[in-house]
């Protein structure tokens, strides 16, 4: 007698699950990888990725002036995806404007902004950001380090985020606000000073190679 051969036909459904199941393992796998890339070693900034957009405000910021300044040189040390240490170097002589289109009010401004007034860049040509540590902070980081204006020295906190962007290349992007009477760059007790913002901001952007 002919034995009968005898099987379960699958359901469509079920060869739907095992394929999401499949998608999710590979999704997962990716995903372990990318997370698990490290961004820990030495870096050199690259200056010419790399920059500084200023941001400055008139009183209640009613409206705002902004341009960069170029880095002039910059190291940092990552160590399980923390800022451990760094430091950047800022060529006070490269500040530009960048929002004036005129370009004699754009002049006007720029050597305003070099002069005794503000930055006084004939004394004080550069500026420098020291990096003495930081912390896990949400999903960036919170650093501490000691910015240096005019010669003034001060102690600043501010959040970043680092990232590696390709093979030995990584990013880390922060803004900071700058409390401008701490560092004296202010007109003294003028009239005209009174219509500034006390503050001004900072974005930076700094591309890191090993």
């Amino acid at each position: 007698m002919a034995s009968k051969l005898s099987y379960e036909v699958k359901p469509k459904n079920y060869m739907k699950k095992l394929m999401s199941t499949f998608l999710f393992i590979a999704l997962v796998s990716f995903l372990s990888a990318f997370t698990s890339v490290s961004t820990d070693g030495n870096f050199t900034v690259d200056s010419n990725a790399s920059h500084l957009k200023w941001t400055g405000y008139h009183l209640a910021k009613s409206y705002e002036h902004n341009g960069y300044v170029k880095i002039k040189s910059g190291k940092f040390s990552v160590i399980d995806n923390k800022i451990t240490s760094g430091e950047f170097v800022m060529d006070m002589n490269t500040i530009s404007n960048n929002d004036l289109t005129n370009a004699k009010d754009n002049a006007k401004l720029v050597n305003h902004l070099k002069s005794v007034d503000f930055f006084n860049v004939k004394k004080f040509p550069e500026a420098k950001l020291v990096i003495k540590g930081s912390e896990a902070s949400g999903s960036g980081l919170k650093v501490t380090a000691d910015l240096t204006i005019r010669g003034i020295t001060k102690t600043i906190t501010f959040d970043a985020a680092l990232q590696e962007v390709e093979n030995g290349k990584v990013l880390a992007t922060a803004t900071i606000t700058v409390q401008r009477t701490d560092f004296e760059v202010m007109y003294g007790w003028k009239v005209e000073n009174a219509m500034l913002s006390g503050e001004f901001k900072m974005d930076v952007k700094l591309v890191g190679v090993k």
